[in-house]
């Protein structure tokens, strides 16, 4: 009796193992109106509401220096303002942006000027930053300008994509937000690194 017992064990261990995987769940079906199609449904409608502020915190990096603290961006068409606050190193300033030209007001009133605003973050704080598109990408979207690669969770929402040489992964969606809007971001180029956290998001008046 023991000996049957013995040799039908292995059985039994089998079966409650297919048991178990027939009650796992099953994935998420792809969303119809996700994927490419839903990407661009979703830029044309946030191209209409290109007037926003956001706040929450950044920290950039080169995998030698950096910089991290409490951010505000404030966007008004192909106009914004970028508010970096770090109380404990003291690195405060506002980079003020519009086509054709960038400025920065350091805390001790320092201004410097520059033709783009990229170029004057890469000049004065090292920070090698796409802020132009930045402003696209915290939103969920293509950058204008060039060729984008980007991918899609098993539900059709985007996870992130490649442009410009620089890899951005989506990482949390404010679902408050119509459409979602990202509520973490992680962008990366080489040593280079940004990470923003998106506390709140407010549309503004056109």
């Amino acid at each position: 009796m023991k000996r049957c017992l013995w040799r039908a064990a292995p059985m039994l261990m089998l079966l409650a193992v297919l048991g178990g995987c027939a009650s796992l769940p099953r994935a998420p079906e792809p969303d119809s109106a996700g994927g490419e199609a839903g990407l661009s449904e979703r830029e044309s409608a946030l191209f209409e509401r290109a007037h926003f502020r956001l706040e929450g915190r950044i920290a950039v990096s080169d995998g030698r220096d950096g910089g991290s603290g409490r951010f505000e961006w404030e966007q008004r068409g192909s106009s914004f303002t970028l508010s970096f606050f770090a109380p404990v190193t003291q690195s405060n300033w506002r980079l003020e942006s519009r086509p054709g030209q960038a400025v920065l007001v350091e805390s001790n009133g320092a201004i410097r000027v520059a033709d783009s605003a990229q170029e004057l973050l890469a000049r004065e704080l090292r920070w090698q930053v796409p802020v132009e598109a930045l402003a696209y990408w915290l939103r969920g979207m293509r950058a204008p300008g060039g060729v984008a690669e980007p991918w899609f969770d098993p539900a059709g929402r985007l996870s992130g994509l490649e442009q410009f040489g620089w890899r951005v992964e989506y990482r949390g969606y404010d679902a408050a937000q119509s459409p979602p809007l990202p509520n973490k971001l992680f962008a990366r180029s080489g040593e280079q690194q940004v990470r923003m956290s998106v506390r709140r998001w407010i549309w503004l008046e056109g």
